[in-house]
């Protein structure tokens, strides 16, 4: 098994860390907790586990902030247990080559992507399901830092791993590898609009535009067709594809958001010695990119009783001005991962209603995937996706199948 992962080593996080304050490239250097090897073949250690082959899978930004050890150490996440190496790659689409005696739903051939985690109550064959579980929304799952002595081995930075069937999800025939690698960033992007779906007239500001910037906007055009939607882009080019995707309007992280803000909601602007402040602003916030600039900004570009959804992941800790927050009622709330929702009268998972999406044309992803490597070649898959200014990387992928080259 050739596989991608990191060592929780602190000698080798405490070096690379130093010296990637010179250049980049010590994330990659001998002495760094990034491997790229080939292990032994696993067996499967339970009648219900699988093993996959991989056949493509995107670069995940949390991939990349793993990678580049963009990450404090005093968060409150880090104070659970860890696993000592992290096997990099979810966003992956393959193939069953072996099923364990126990494995009902899935067979050899059949095409899977992966939900996540793989360490929830479903997962541990809990007949006790934690409430998280029990509603649906696994990646909350109470006991998952329980202890295990069964971990899945390999990711989709490789060519291969064994992991628990129920961490599976079968892809229909009709949705292709290069749609497949977005169906979990597209259930994220769905759960994140169900945190806060916007009522009808609502304007709406999706602050950051990459993969789940793009997948949110078209989500939201789907859940409230009759919602003003603005997004806020780094570079020209994605503020083009936020409107080709259903932003209304669209203005750049460089220009003046108070006074666009102000513009295009009618809200009255307010400063004195350089402090400023709206009253009125954006219905709902979406900030997925979760810098403190980006979460302070939108805490204050929106409307008393409005609400800001923190989607994007930052591993540091904030300086925040949460004055908004009590001075305007504004709601704060956090999204992450994927979970259930009703959706036309039927309960089912953002993963089913991501491919659904697909399946009817209403999630387009194809012009997302702007990249494709060996895996041979991840150095520069990395920094490709890192470099968008550059390259106008969206998502990065790996091909992993034995013929498939570099595009």
């Amino acid at each position: 098994m050739q596989t991608m992962f990191i060592d929780l080593s602190l000698p080798r996080i405490a070096f690379t860390r130093l010296a990637g304050r010179v250049s980049r490239r010590a994330c990659f250097a001998a002495g760094s907790p990034l491997h790229l090897k080939t292990l032994p073949e696993p067996p499967l250690p339970q009648a219900d586990w699988v093993r996959v082959q991989n056949s493509l899978c995107g670069i995940c930004g949390s991939d990349l902030h793993q990678i580049f050890l963009d990450t404090g150490l005093d968060v409150a996440p880090l104070a659970l247990p860890a696993n000592k190496r992290i096997y990099l790659g979810h966003e992956m689409v393959g193939a069953v080559l072996e099923t364990g005696p126990a494995v009902t739903g899935f067979r050899p051939g059949d095409r899977v992507v992966r939900w996540g985690r793989a360490n929830d109550c479903r997962a541990r064959r809990r007949a006790d399901l934690c409430p998280a579980c029990r509603r649906g929304h696994r990646v909350l799952c109470e006991r998952a830092s329980d202890p295990w002595d069964l971990r899945p081995v390999g990711g989709g930075f490789g060519d291969s791993f064994i992991t628990p069937a129920a961490t599976l999800v079968p892809v229909p025939t009709d949705v292709s590898d290069e749609q497949a690698i977005f169906i979990e960033p597209a259930a994220v992007a769905l759960h994140a609009a169900s945190r806060c779906a916007p009522p009808p007239g609502a304007r709406v500001l999706v602050f950051g535009v990459g993969t789940i910037g793009f997948l949110l906007v078209q989500a939201l055009r789907v859940f409230q067709p009759d919602c003003e939607i603005t997004a806020v882009a780094q570079f020209p080019w994605q503020a083009k594809m936020a409107r080709e995707f259903g932003a209304a309007h669209t203005f750049l992280a460089a220009d003046d958001g108070f006074a666009e803000t102000a513009r295009l909601t009618g809200a009255r602007l307010y400063e004195q010695r350089g402090n400023r402040m709206l009253v009125g602003g954006f219905d709902v916030v979406f900030d997925v990119v979760g810098l403190e600039s980006t979460l302070n900004m939108a805490l204050r570009w929106t409307r008393a009783h409005g609400t800001v959804v923190l989607v994007g992941v930052n591993l540091h800790r904030m300086k925040l001005d949460l004055t908004p927050v009590w001075y305007q009622e504004v709601n704060l709330v956090g999204a992450v991962g994927h979970d259930v929702l009703t959706w036309r009268g039927e309960t089912l998972s953002n993963f089913d209603l991501a491919i659904r999406g697909m399946q009817a044309g209403w999630l387009h992803c194809e012009p997302l995937l702007t990249h494709r490597f060996a895996l041979a070649d991840y150095r520069q898959a990395f920094n490709v996706a890192i470099d968008k200014q550059t390259f106008r990387s969206i998502k990065v992928a790996f091909d992993l199948l034995p013929n498939q080259q570099s595009k």
